[in-house]
């Protein structure tokens, strides 16, 4: 139990389930299972189109660069802007519209039911985090636990575990509730 780093340049680009763009895996629950309890993501968006279906999970999404999106959810428009995080039934026909451009977002899925949510938060003094959680640098560096990490690096905070984000300078987190 404690911290698992998960640095950016270790993700491996696999195509979307619809094969409309690109996801890099940052952790899947349980490792490596298809029926996964919660999986957390980074998407490259380069153009409008469909959304993959996720029947059973609930999905959160947060722009992390580029203008956002238009998300059209079973026919409601959404406009999501960056650092928004916006949450949506994985059942639900799902389109996007970009902005102004090609975006890249952050991705949580936990099986509905599940607990899950993300927060973006600017991060100016030492900062405890609870797990289980995430954390993915979106803006500057910081350390976790003393282990240093930088956009877009992550780490994983085991349950029943406490670590410490240190920012260095201008540093904004995702930081994310996972299910027990």
């Amino acid at each position: 139990m404690g911290v698992t780093l998960l640095p950016a340049v270790d993700r491996v680009a696999v195509a979307w389930r619809n094969g409309g763009g690109i996801t890099r895996e940052i952790f899947v629950h349980p490792p490596g299972a298809d029926n996964y309890r919660w999986r957390l993501s980074i998407a490259d968006v380069s153009e409008d189109g469909p959304f993959s279906a996720f029947p059973g999970y609930r999905r959160m999404i947060t722009v992390l660069t580029g203008v956002g999106m238009r998300l059209t959810v079973d026919g409601a428009e959404h406009d999501i802007g960056p650092l928004e995080p916006f949450a949506f039934d994985g059942d639900a026909q799902t389109t996007c519209t970009l902005l102004g451009g090609p975006i890249t977002d952050l991705n949580l899925i936990v099986r509905t039911g599940d607990r899950g949510a993300v927060r973006v938060v600017d991060v100016t003094e030492p900062l405890t985090v609870t797990g289980p959680a995430g954390i993915v640098v979106v803006r500057g560096t910081a350390t976790v636990d003393g282990h240093p990490l930088r956009s877009p690096d992550a780490a994983l905070v085991d349950r029943a575990t406490d670590a410490t984000l240190q920012p260095h300078g201008a540093t904004s987190v995702a930081l994310i509730d996972l299910p027990a």
